[in-house]
């Protein structure tokens, strides 16, 4: 726990940031931004605004994400809600802290989708071959990263733009950024299992991407328990 407390202090007071809330029986999580207000670590408190806390439907028993920048890099938390109070603020007390480098196996969960890759260049540009466009499956998705396969091998050095179907709390809609292939294997003939790591996305897309992820999760651990129940 002293690393955690040594990063709540090094947070900067006030500072803007965001979660992702979990709620009574649901697989969504409430995404809001809020205020971080120090307090003595591990413990911290962030405010809302009026209205913005659904507090009758929180879940205190499992973890939030807590997302921020420090120093130019993505940081999240895990923490856990000890109180409410004044149905504007939250009194956590911080688990662990999560790099951006480790997002890809923390918030790693399968989940299976249709995904659509293509070429960079707009239509009218380029020779007709420098345009491509591939429909494949996600395997797994992470906040930084993803998983899918094609049946037909994508360039291995080339940016794609990838269109993602999320289903979150604000609706059911596509988000597109770019990725780069770092892995591409042929796991049989005409079947091509890539990995891809996002690398230009907006915080909003990936605010999204990691929602969906932690939908995911909460899915799975459910069905874990009704299977062990039987």
């Amino acid at each position: 726990m002293t690393t955690q407390t040594n990063f709540i202090n090094d947070i900067p007071d006030s500072k803007p940031v965001r979660i992702f809330l979990p709620l009574q029986n649901a697989d969504k999580r409430y995404r809001e931004r809020c205020i971080f207000q120090k307090t003595t670590g591990p413990r911290f408190n962030l405010l809302f605004e009026p209205g913005a806390l659904p507090i009758s439907d929180l879940d205190t028993k499992s973890p939030c994400i807590i997302n921020l920048d420090m120093a130019g890099k993505s940081v999240s938390l895990e923490a856990m809600i000890e109180q409410v109070a004044n149905n504007q603020v939250l009194e956590m007390i911080v688990q662990k802290t999560i790099s951006h480098e480790q997002m890809r196996e923390y918030f790693r969960v399968d989940h299976t989708t249709p995904i659509i890759i293509s070429s960079l260049l707009p239509e009218g540009f380029g020779s007709p071959e420098e345009h491509w466009k591939i429909s494949g499956t996600t395997i797994d998705i992470s906040g930084s990263g993803l998983l899918a396969i094609f049946h037909d091998k994508p360039p291995a050095d080339k940016l794609a733009r990838i269109q993602l179907p999320i289903h979150d709390e604000q609706s059911d809609s596509i988000i597109t950024f770019l990725a780069r292939p770092v892995r591409i294997s042929e796991v049989e003939e005409n079947s091509y299992v890539v990995a891809y790591h996002y690398d230009e996305i907006n915080d909003e897309d990936r605010d999204r991407i990691v929602g969906q992820c932690l939908i995911t999760q909460r899915r799975l651990l459910r069905l874990k328990v009704q299977v062990k129940a039987t």
